[in-house]
This record gives structure tokens, C-alpha cells and sequence, in this order.
């Protein structure tokens, strides 16, 4: 694997410097990178570049190295490294998990940056009280707008340091501190997301997990597959090879003249499936 962190920051550098927002990605993999969690999350607030992070913890699924089972990194094992390595900057109690996915899936926190100070959402809202998607209570009308403005930032789809984002987290601090006057681009460059995103392999898939899956793969003719079904129990290696195929053909269609209709993918799961390990 070829060391090219140093191209990585240029990288940084320079979609800084043309104001592009950036969500880090690092998978996480026990007695590989779980010790540098916190210096990640440093690394982050601190960059200019960066608006959020989005931990993985790595799934075995197609090409992976060996691993052990039973030692699989899980969210709290990253939430739990995380806190320890920032000295309590962020704690394991201020992440909420996503509405939309199941609970043990996706998890995020928010913070506030200001001059060198970090504070998360969940220490100025109880935001449990605003996101109660089991009991489904009722709440004042004010409380209504802060669950709307809270549940768009604790979705999947939410995009750190957009318009949409900002405003959804200035309103829902109308419950706490922050005044509500502050200017929308500078309140941009303020906030800070942690996303944990735990995606299942063949020995963690749980067909109730699945149910309740808000990321899909998009296939031509507007299928849509939960991402971890895609990934699991065999639609990647079927469309790879049908979509293969059709690109060939498309080729020899350009070259003849013709017009060319794909024809829909089609899956059969009738037969048996390794799971393409």
C-alpha cells in the first residue's frame, strides 16, 4: 500500500483553500487504527477544510484481511476510544442513534467550535426529549419545530456545513444558548458532525437490521437495495456481471450504429451463495 498521506493533506489544503467542505472517512480496525481515534478527531476540528467524520468500523465483506470474529470493532468500541483519546472532548453520551436506520447502525453527534472551545449539542439540549421516535409523545408546538430541525440533522442524508444543516442547527438551539441571530456562514464553519456508520458483513447480517435500512444502492431501472444486502448476499456480484456485460454491448452497438436497450437486471437467488468470500 503506497503511503501517500502527504498528497492526502495537500489534497486538504488545497479544497480549503477553494472552500469545499470535507467529510473524513476512516474505517477503523481493531490493533490497526483504534489508537489514533482521538487524533483524528483533532485533526478534524482543526483543519479548515473539515466539517465532519464519519467513522466506519470495518466490515468484512468482499476483500479484507484476516480477522478474528470475535473480536469485531463495534461503535461503542470507537465511541469508548474516542472519548479516552480526546480527554472527554466528546463522550460516549453525546451520540444519539440515527432515526431512520436501526439503532445499533448509525450514530452522530454535533458540536459547536468557538475559539478553541468544543461543545456538543447534546450538553445544551437534551436532544432524547426532541428524537423519541418509540413513544412518539407529544410536545409543545415549539418543541415541534426543534424535533423537525433535530431530526434533519440526525439523518442519514444530513450534509455538514450546508445551508440546510446550519439552519436546522441554529433553530434547534432556540432551546438552549446560542443566540439565534448569528450569521448562517459563519455559523457554518462552527459546526462539527461525528457520524458512526456500522455496516454488516455475512456474520453480523440481521435480516431486522435490513428492514429498517435508510441506505440503498441505486441500480439502472430505479431498483433500490439496502446497502448491506448489496453487499451480503449476492445482488453486487450479479449486477457486476450483467452491467459488465451491457457495457460490452453498448460498445458494439456505438460501433454497428444501432440504438442501443438495455435490458432490466434481473436476480436469482435460487441457487446457493458464498458470499463471495
Amino acid at each position: 500500500m503506497p503511503d501517500i498521506l502527504e498528497e492526502k493533506l495537500r489534497a486538504l489544503d488545497r479544497l480549503a483553500q477553494t472552500a469545499c467542505n470535507v467529510i473524513l472517512v476512516p474505517a477503523i480496525e481493531r490493533d490497526v487504527n483504534l489508537d489514533e481515534v482521538g487524533a483524528i478527531v483533532k485533526f478534524g476540528i482543526e483543519h479548515p477544510a473539515v466539517r465532519g467524520i464519519n467513522f466506519q468500523p470495518a466490515f468484512h465483506s468482499g476483500r479484507h484481511g484476516a480477522h478474528d470474529l470475535m473480536q469485531r470493532i463495534t461503535i461503542p468500541d470507537i465511541l469508548r476510544a474516542m472519548e479516552a483519546q480526546t480527554d472527554g472532548m466528546f463522550r460516549v453520551s453525546d451520540f444519539v442513534p440515527v432515526p431512520c436506520c436501526f439503532p445499533t447502525c448509525n450514530s452522530v453527534s454535533y458540536a459547536f467550535l468557538d475559539e478553541g472551545q468544543v461543545t456538543p449539542l447534546t450538553r445544551l439540549l437534551h436532544v432524547d426529549d426532541y428524537l423519541d421516535y418509540i413513544s412518539n409523545r407529544v410536545i409543545p408546538d415549539i418543541g415541534g419545530e426543534i424535533k423537525r430541525a433535530l431530526e434533519g440533522l440526525w439523518s442519514s442524508s444530513a450534509v455538514p456545513g450546508s445551508e440546510k444543516a446550519t439552519s436546522d442547527f441554529l433553530l434547534s438551539c432556540a432551546a438552549c444558548d446560542l443566540p439565534r441571530d448569528l450569521d448562517l456562514a459563519i455559523l457554518e464553519k462552527k459546526i462539527f458532525m461525528i457520524m458512526l456508520q456500522d455496516f454488516m458483513d455475512p456474520w453480523t447480517f440481521s435480516q431486522k437490521n435490513l428492514m429498517k435500512c435508510c441506505k440503498e444502492i441505486l441500480l439502472p431501472g430505479g431498483k433500490q437495495v439496502p446497502f448491506c444486502a448489496y453487499n451480503n448476499v449476492g445482488y453486487r456480484e450479479q449486477a457486476r456481471t450483467q452491467l459488465a456485460g451491457r457495457t460490452r454491448a453498448r460498445a458494439q452497438a456505438r460501433r454497428a450504429g444501432e440504438e442501443f436497450h438495455p435490458e432490466p437486471l434481473i436476480f436469482d437467488f435460487s441457487g446457493p451463495f458464498d458470499g463471495g468470500q
